[in-house]
């Protein structure tokens, strides 16, 4: 009689978990726990870069803007039109996006709505997931020239102007000979009145035109 030897198991055969219940068998073999981990460490770390190569393949269209910085271009994917679109709709509803009109816009009104308008810009860049700022380059670029517009030029304004005038205006409201005089009338008499104001148009121009940006922007690139 002669004595087959056993073959010996290759790594593929070995198994890590086996189980059977209700007709139903699951082996789970070093072969197959080897490929879920390449798997993951692909979708975890391969997978974003496959994406941003592929997905700018297919847009084709893009946006210049910028804001008190370099020019960029923004491609339009659904992220960017999305926060663009959002951004443009808060821009053209306030102060900021309309030009100063001296005989009916009031100075102090114009500054809260510049102020809600931060805080406005500022949580919108938030709702832009972590993960698509890191790995899309166009959300990221989109977040920073929306934070450039913040920092660059509305926080400078306000910085220089806003307490001053405030200050000065509610003397001036409650002073004797003003108590008939309308808002627009009284404010013209700030010291420093036809510089501010230079400035503060300034800001709606450059406003004006970086809600067009956005527009085209949520559009498509159009």
């Amino acid at each position: 009689m002669t004595t087959v030897p056993a073959a010996t198991p290759s790594w593929t055969d070995l198994r890590l978990l086996e189980w059977s219940a209700f007709g139903i068998e699951v082996r789970i073999g070093l072969l197959w726990l080897a490929l879920f981990v390449a798997l993951g460490i692909f979708l975890r770390f391969g997978w974003p870069m496959v994406r941003r190569r592929l997905w700018k393949g297919f847009r084709t269209k893009s946006v210049k803007m910028s804001f008190k910085g370099p020019e960029v271009e923004i491609c339009a994917d659904h992220e960017t039109r999305r926060v663009a679109y959002q951004a443009w709709v808060e821009i053209q509803t306030r102060k900021v996006g309309l030009p100063f009109e001296e005989e009916h816009d009031v100075i102090v009104e114009v500054y809260s709505s510049w102020y809600q308008l931060f805080g406005v810009l500022r949580e919108l860049c938030k709702t832009i997931p972590a993960e698509c700022y890191r790995d899309d380059d166009d959300a990221r670029k989109l977040v920073e020239v929306l934070l450039d517009s913040l920092n660059k030029r509305l926080r400078p304004h306000l910085t220089r102007w806003q307490a001053k005038f405030r200050r000065w205006y509610g003397a001036a409201v409650d002073a004797p000979g003003n108590k008939d005089r309308a808002p627009q009338e009284i404010q013209r008499g700030f010291p420093q009145y036809k510089e501010l104001v230079e400035d503060l148009r300034a800001v709606n121009r450059e406003f004006v035109a970086f809600a067009q940006s956005l527009l085209k922007l949520a559009e498509g690139g159009r």
